[in-house]
């Protein structure tokens, strides 16, 4: 009976752990990217601004020993832009958060 109940908690513990680990924090929309828009997956970030003028996504990216930073394509007015972690590989997370940068 004790080596269930010490199962079953250790994998409730992995759970939520491997859930924090999978889920990165939101960024902070900047001012200038009116009605702006951000989403993200754990491997992949994405920006929408209302805007005329050029910005791009931008997010930190690790897969535990190496830290790269992944740029999405340049765009403007409501599009979207998304930065791929596993471009770098299939190991790679988001580390942080990303945000919008202008072009």
């Amino acid at each position: 009976m004790r080596i269930r109940s010490a199962l079953g908690a250790g994998l409730i513990g992995l759970t939520l752990s491997l859930g924090t680990m999978a889920a990165p924090a939101q960024a902070s929309i900047p001012s200038w990217c009116s009605g702006g828009d951000d989403w993200a997956d754990g491997r992949t970030y994405g920006a929408a601004c209302d805007v005329t003028f050029a910005y791009y996504a931008r997010v930190t990216c690790s897969n535990g020993t190496t830290t790269k930073t992944a740029r999405g394509t340049t765009t403007n007015d409501n599009r979207w832009s998304y930065a791929y972690c596993t471009a770098f590989g299939s190991g790679y997370r988001i580390v942080g958060s990303g945000s919008p940068v202008k072009a």
